[in-house]
C-alpha cells in the first residue's frame, strides 16, 4: 500500500481513479485543484502524487514543479486529456520533463495500476 494524493478538478474522473486505487489497496487523499493539492502535500508525506494538468486555479504544471523542488519529493504522475484547444500529447510532453510518468486520458485501470506499481515498487 502506498499513500497517494490525487488532484483532479473533474469530480467523476477523480472519484473513478480514487476508487480504482483504493480497490488496489492504496490510501488515497483527493483534492479538486492544484492549490488545495499543494496545501495537502505540504502537511503530509505522500509516496505518489497523481495530478491532472489542465485545471483552474493552479494547474498541474505548477503542482509538478512545486513538488519537485522539495528535497523529499514524491513520485509524480501527470495526466491530461487536453483541453482549451490544446491536444493532450502537447500538454503531457511539457509535463514529462518534471513528472516521473505521464498518462493520456482516457487510460485503463490496468495502465493506471501498472504505472503506480512501476513508480512505487522498491
Amino acid at each position: 500500500m502506498c499513500h497517494i494524493l490525487l488532484i483532479d478538478d473533474m469530480q467523476p474522473v477523480r472519484h473513478a481513479i480514487a476508487a480504482t486505487l483504493r480497490k488496489a489497496g492504496h490510501d488515497v487523499v483527493e483534492a479538486d485543484d492544484g492549490n488545495k493539492g499543494l496545501e495537502i502535500a505540504s502537511s503530509r508525506q505522500f509516496d505518489l502524487v497523481i495530478t491532472d494538468i489542465m485545471m483552474p486555479a493552479s494547474d498541474g504544471t505548477d503542482v509538478v514543479f512545486e513538488l519537485k523542488t522539495k528535497s523529499s519529493a514524491p513520485k509524480v504522475i501527470a495526466m491530461s486529456g487536453g483541453g482549451a484547444g490544446i491536444p493532450a500529447d502537447n500538454v503531457l510532453q511539457l509535463s514529462s520533463t518534471q513528472a516521473d510518468a505521464v498518462l493520456k486520458k482516457p487510460f485503463t485501470n490496468d495502465v493506471l495500476i501498472e504505472t503506480v506499481s512501476d513508480l512505487t515498487s522498491n
